[in-house]
C-alpha cells in the first residue's frame, strides 16, 4: 500500500517540487519549537539563521543594486513567462494548470524555509534588554526626562560639527559605501562590548523607486530572501542614515522593530562619526520625548526648548518633506500588512512596536550611560 502512494508521488510530483515540500515541512516542525521555546530559538538565531544570513547576505552584497527590488519590477515579465510556459505545455499535450500548481506551491515552499530559517527566530528570542541585563519595563519618569536631556544635550553638541543646506537640512557627508562602512564600524563595536549582535561586510541598498515608495512612509527594508537592506534614499539624510542601522539590525538577525530600532540609536552611540551619531540621536530622540510628554508635558516643553535652532530646523525640514506623502492610501494599505505581520510574529503592539524604542533607550542610558 505505501509502496503504491509512494511510485504515484515518484511518477506525478516533480522532484523539486517533492523537495520543496519536504523542507517545507522540516521548517515548519522547527517554526514550531522555535516559536514555543526561547532557549531553542536562541540556539537556532546564533547557531542555524546565523550563518545563513551571512552566507545570503555576502552572496548579494556583491551586486550594487537591490535584487529583491529587481525582481518586484520584473513580475510582469515572470507572468508573461509563466503564460508562455503554460501555451507550450498545452500544445505539448502536458496538464498547464497541474505544472503551474506545482511551480507556485513550490516557490511558496521556498519562502517559508527561507523565512524559518533566516529570520523568524528574531522574533522569539530572549529580548535585547534582557540580554543587557535589564528590565525595559522598570523604567520611571524622571528616567525619560534624563534620557531626554541626554539626547538634547549631544545633538546640540554634535551639531556643530554637521553640515547643513540653505533649508537648514542635514547633508550626509559620504556615499552610501561609506555610510555602511561607518555603521558596519559601529557594530564591530556592539559585538566587542555587548554581545547581542553579530557582524559581517555588508552594504547597504539605494531603492531605485525610492521616491514612490514614501507613500507607504517606508524608510528601509530587509529582504530576508536575499539578505539585503534596502534603504529610501528620498528620506531627509539623517533618517537615511539612522534607517542603515535599523535594517542592518535585521540583517544580524534583530527582527523585532523595537529591538532595530534600538540598533540604530546604540550604532550612533557606539560611532565615532559625527553625523551617525547626530542622526541616530535624532530620530530617536522623538521617540523619546512623546513618552515624556506623555508622562509630564511641562518636562516635555522644557527639554523641547532647550533643543537647537540648527536641529529644530532639521526636524522642520523633514516635517516639510513628510507634508506630501502624510495622506496616502498606500500607506494605509501597507501600515495594516505590516501591522497583521508584526502580529503573526508575535508582536502583539504591532507597528506600535517601533515606538517602543522609548523603553529601550530610557533603560540603557540609566543602566549604562548614566553608570559610565
Amino acid at each position: 500500500m505505501m509502496k503504491s502512494v509512494f511510485r504515484k508521488i515518484k511518477n506525478n510530483v516533480p522532484l523539486y517540487a517533492f523537495v520543496s515540500f519536504a523542507l517545507a515541512l522540516i521548517s515548519l516542525i522547527l517554526f514550531i519549537f522555535i516559536r514555543n521555546f526561547v532557549s531553542f530559538a536562541d540556539f537556532f538565531n546564533d547557531y542555524l539563521s546565523r550563518p545563513m544570513r551571512i552566507l545570503v547576505s555576502s552572496v548579494t552584497s556583491i551586486v550594487p543594486f537591490s535584487i529583491a527590488e529587481m525582481f518586484l519590477l520584473l513580475i510582469p515579465i515572470w507572468i508573461v513567462v509563466v503564460v508562455l510556459i503554460c501555451i507550450w505545455l498545452y500544445k505539448k499535450g502536458g496538464n498547464a494548470i497541474r505544472h503551474v500548481g506545482y511551480f507556485a506551491i513550490s516557490v511558496l515552499c521556498c519562502i517559508f524555509v527561507m523565512y524559518v530559517w533566516t529570520y523568524t527566530s528574531g522574533y522569539y528570542n530572549t529580548t535585547i534588554d534582557k540580554k543587557l541585563g535589564y528590565d525595559s519595563n522598570k523604567i520611571t519618569e524622571n528616567d525619560i526626562y534624563e534620557t531626554a536631556l541626554f539626547l538634547t544635550r549631544d545633538i546640540n553638541s554634535l551639531s556643530n560639527e554637521i553640515v547643513y543646506d540653505f533649508d537648514g537640512a542635514s547633508m550626509m557627508p559620504y556615499t552610501y559605501d561609506d555610510l555602511s562602512n561607518e555603521v558596519y564600524k559601529a557594530y564591530d563595536s556592539i559585538v566587542k562590548n555587548y554581545g547581542i549582535a553579530h557582524n559581517f561586510r555588508s552594504r547597504v541598498k539605494p531603492i531605485l523607486l525610492s521616491e514612490p515608495m514614501t507613500y507607504t512612509h517606508i524608510s528601509g527594508i530587509y529582504s530576508f530572501m536575499t539578505g539585503e537592506s534596502n534603504i529610501n534614499t528620498n528620506y531627509p539624510d539623517f533618517i537615511v542614515a539612522s534607517t542603515v542601522g535599523h535594517e542592518m539590525a535585521h540583517q544580524r538577525g534583530i527582527a523585532r522593530e523595537d529591538e532595530a530600532n534600538f540598533l540604530g540609536f546604540l550604532v550612533g552611540y557606539e560611532s565615532n562619526d559625527a553625523f551617525l551619531k547626530y542622526s541616530a540621536y535624532l530620530d530617536v530622540y522623538a521617540d523619546v520625548m512623546n513618552a515624556l510628554y506623555t508622562a509630564d508635558k511641562d518636562k516635555y516643553f522644557e527639554v523641547y526648548a532647550m533643543l537647537n535652532e540648527k536641529a529644530k530646523q532639521d526636524k522642520y525640514c523633514y516635517g516639510v518633506m513628510f507634508a506630501k506623502y502624510a495622506e496616502s492610501k498606500a500607506a494605509e494599505v501597507s501600515n495594516k500588512i505590516n501591522d497583521t505581520y508584526l502580529k503573526s510574529n508575535g508582536q502583539k503592539a504591532g507597528t506600535k512596536t517601533y515606538g517602543m524604542v522609548a523603553k529601550l533607550t530610557v533603560g540603557f542610558y540609566v543602566n549604562y550611560i548614566k553608570k559610565s
